[in-house]
């Protein structure tokens, strides 16, 4: 899916670290686009067929949903590896960004492995605020600007 990078920050060469930061952004989008548009087929084959298919759907979301998670992991740790190989570097817009991330990991995690309903609610619409994903996105295009 990815082409082998070298993603050594040694010697002195920061074009490696660089490349962690476009695995991270790559890894991100590839992990948001299958979850979006099996979330949306989701709601339409519940709307439209009564319940006759989300057995299917339900089986079929659940291997969407571990691709998601392994891809915003692998997203989340190429970026942080990214930041602390380019620390000499960190502004405000780098640090808030490392924030945001951490926030939506945090909430994926739990919201994946949490047994109460009242923290699974609360991780459900943190993690899904579109304003924190937007906020998310703003942030990355800042920090690419910034640094060209």
């Amino acid at each position: 899916m990815f082409v082998p990078l070298s993603a050594f920050a040694d010697n002195g060469r920061s074009g490696d670290a660089v490349n962690l930061g476009w695995l991270s952004i790559g890894a991100g989008i590839t992990a948001m686009i299958p979850i979006f548009v099996a979330q949306k087929i989701r709601k339409s084959i519940t709307i439209f067929s009564n319940g006759a298919s989300t057995v299917q759907v339900t089986s079929t979301y659940k291997s969407i949903l571990n691709l998601h998670i392994i891809l915003s992991s692998t997203a989340f740790a190429a970026g942080m590896a990214h930041g602390l190989f380019l620390l000499k570097h960190l502004d405000y817009i780098s640090l808030s960004l490392a924030i945001t991330m951490s926030v939506l990991m945090v909430s994926g995690i739990l919201l994946k492995f949490s047994q109460s309903r009242n923290l699974y609610l609360f991780n459900k619409l943190l993690h899904g605020q579109t304003a924190l994903v937007i906020l998310l996105v703003a942030l990355i295009f800042l920090h690419i600007v910034i640094e060209f």
